[in-house]
């Protein structure tokens, strides 16, 4: 935790320091610690308000968790494939920690959640896609901007390098998503 702490303040001095450190340590302990900050996110967001055990929030946060770590390794992988096609020399391992350091973002969701229980109207609940994409846009923002500190790409290259990886990753959880949905209908 010290570490963090220590990467979070490098960074708020210096970004470019701050993230050429994070992604030179290549902490796995910090990537999931990001990771599971991105599932408490996505269960709080979408489960406030809702009657839920212990138990059952405890296991979709292990189960949001795990996609999350799944989705990271898939899209570091492929971020990875593109940008060593392009005579960029990065780490997979490096993109990994990128990745869950950005996935502190997704915290915001805990916030756009609490403004939501707190306001009754039902219109709030109406712009949650709203904060979902904005959420994503920040978070693809801090992604192009930590490849550009760290390996000196250009920004539409890293824009691409990170749709390249989202865009599988994106269609595969889709996929595997509608299946599972499809598949409990049947059974049950």
């Amino acid at each position: 935790m010290r570490e963090l702490l220590a990467t979070y303040f490098v960074y708020a001095h210096n970004p470019a320091a701050g993230i050429k450190k994070l992604v030179q340590r290549r902490s796995f302990r910090q990537a999931c610690v990001g990771y599971f900050v991105a599932a408490l996110g996505w269960v709080v967001f979408f489960n406030t308000g809702d009657d839920l055990s212990l138990f059952t929030l405890g296991l979709k946060g292990l189960l949001v968790f795990a996609a999350e770590v799944t989705a990271g390794y898939f899209m570091a992988a492929l971020c990875g494939l593109f940008l060593d096609l392009r005579r960029v020399k990065v780490s997979a391992a490096q993109l990994f920690v990128l990745l869950g350091s950005a996935g502190f973002i997704k915290a915001l969701l805990i916030a756009f959640a609490l403004i939501a229980a707190a306001w009754p109207q039902p219109s709030v609940r109406g712009v949650a896609p709203f904060w979902v994409l904005f959420v994503w846009v920040l978070q693809l923002v801090y992604l192009v901007r930590g490849l550009k500190r760290t390996w000196k790409v250009g920004t539409a290259e890293a824009v691409g390098a990170w749709l390249f990886g989202f865009v599988p990753v994106g269609v595969l959880f889709g996929l595997v998503g509608i299946f599972l949905v499809w598949g409990l209908i049947l059974l049950f």
